[in-house]
């Protein structure tokens, strides 16, 4: 599957082979600029996006499965 990301005014897609927070953490983490190891996920199956949030709860990116 390819997750495009949105973190920090960066964009980006990335093919992974499964959904979960230890995936989506090294990506952003690689590529989103941050400057904060504890981050949390959310998504929802329904709509397939997801918010990314930094450990102060507030939101700094979102992601969304797009194939």
């Amino acid at each position: 599957m390819i997750i495009n990301f949105n973190v920090n005014d960066v964009s980006w897609n990335a093919p992974i082979h499964q959904l979960n927070g230890d995936v989506l953490r090294r990506h952003v983490l690689i590529n989103g600029k941050v400057d904060c190891l504890d981050l949390n996920f959310t998504y929802c199956e329904t709509t397939e996006k997801g918010t990314i949030t930094d450990s102060k709860n507030q939101q700094i990116g979102h992601f969304s499965i797009i194939d």
